[in-house]
């Protein structure tokens, strides 16, 4: 493999020059390869299609999410944390990837004040938020609700063990419905009887 040692003149190589196609690497490095020459005869398939829809809708939602100063500030932070040098890479991954409920325990929850539902939510980039909802299932009514304090924080995995300020009928149906969300404003939601 070929090293290039930069002189002052010559800092940064990037683009296409000479039919070759220069990228610098997150890690600094510059990598080389021949340009692609597209073929006007090919058609992209359905799933090549798909995806690149999915990319330019996320590629607008970006933009949209890059307009509001407290998440452009989330982000950046992130970025910073992380030690990552592109931010758009990061958020483009965040749109494209929802969180994820893995976890809703009610092994100690029995319908009664100061029971407890264990939730653990994790997404690619960072939970912002945790809503828990409980609802008695026989009479049809959402007995109480609450919210996970983020603080402003976003962390890749939470764990919130919600103590229940409410009691539910005995023998009836219960229902913790979990929702989290990151900062693309990706939203996953679990339901889960007991």
């Amino acid at each position: 493999m070929a090293k290039v040692v930069l002189n002052p003149a010559l800092q940064v190589l990037s683009g296409d020059v000479g039919g070759f196609v220069y990228r610098q690497q997150a890690d600094g490095s510059v990598v080389v390869a021949k340009q692609a020459l597209p073929d006007p005869n090919r058609e992209p398939s359905e799933a090549q299609l798909e995806q690149m829809q999915k990319f330019k809708e996320a590629s607008a939602r970006y933009r949209r999410l890059m307009e509001d100063e407290d998440v452009q500030a989330a982000y950046e932070k992130l970025v910073k944390e992380r030690g990552l040098r592109r931010l758009r890479a990061l958020v483009i991954g965040d749109i494209l990837r929802a969180p994820k409920v893995s976890t809703v325990d009610m092994s100690n929850y029995h319908g009664e004040v100061g029971d407890t539902i264990r939730v653990i939510a994790e997404d690619s980039v960072g939970v912002s938020r945790l809503t828990l909802s409980i609802s008695d299932v026989t009479s049809n009514q959402v007995v109480e609700s609450a919210e996970m304090a983020m603080n402003g924080q976003v962390s890749g995995t939470v764990e919130w063990v919600y103590t229940s300020t409410a009691a539910v009928q005995a023998g009836h149906e219960v229902k913790a419905t979990v929702k989290a969300y990151d900062l693309a404003g990706n939203v996953m939601e679990v339901g889960q009887t007991a």
